[in-house]
């Protein structure tokens, strides 16, 4: 009976040590990954931004403005993985300020640039419905905030903003 104790002790000693193996493994691969992640938002950098960005529109420039300072503060707390900022009331909040500088530009291109408008807010209504998306996937959890920041900085604020709504402001200028 002695030998059959000390056989559950040995197996039960096993499976502990194994179980801290496998959750010490299991934490340096979530780190690593972290590490990955926070690489990734390095490479995009700090977006800067600069005159020749302006629209003329006070609103829409103040708005983009915004837009970039809302981006690296987010991005800054993903390198830093800061404590101060409160990660998800600045996404909540960029997600509204992105809502609402759609809503704005829309009304000031059917205004200024009527022929383009249309397209224009079917990208935007494109984006939305990505970031929407990204949200479900996230209270699914298919996905993760950062995947939805790494969306935001590439494809809303770096493509959009800085690709086609130049296409925009370069028609405006030249028209």
């Amino acid at each position: 009976m002695g030998m059959f104790s000390g056989g559950i002790l040995i197996m039960t000693s096993a499976v502990v040590l194994s179980q801290r193996y496998s959750y010490r493994r299991q934490k340096a691969l979530v780190e690593a990954e972290k590490e990955e992640e926070n690489r990734e938002f390095k490479v995009l950098g700090t977006l800067v931004w600069r005159s020749s960005f302006n629209c003329g529109n006070k609103l829409i420039d103040r708005q983009h403005q915004s837009l970039f300072h809302a981006a690296n503060k987010i991005t800054e707390a993903i390198i830093d993985d800061k404590k101060e900022i409160d990660y998800d009331t600045t996404l909540l909040k960029l997600l509204g300020d992105i809502q609402r500088h759609f809503r704005d530009e829309e009304k000031f291109l059917n205004a200024m640039v009527p022929e383009i408008a249309p397209l224009h807010k079917d990208t935007h209504r494109k984006l939305l419905s990505q970031i929407m998306s990204f949200v479900n996937r996230i209270r699914e959890e298919e996905a993760t905030s950062r995947e939805l920041v790494r969306f935001l900085l590439v494809d809303v604020i770096a493509n959009h903003i800085m690709k086609e709504d130049l296409k925009w402001q370069e028609k405006l200028k030249s028209g």
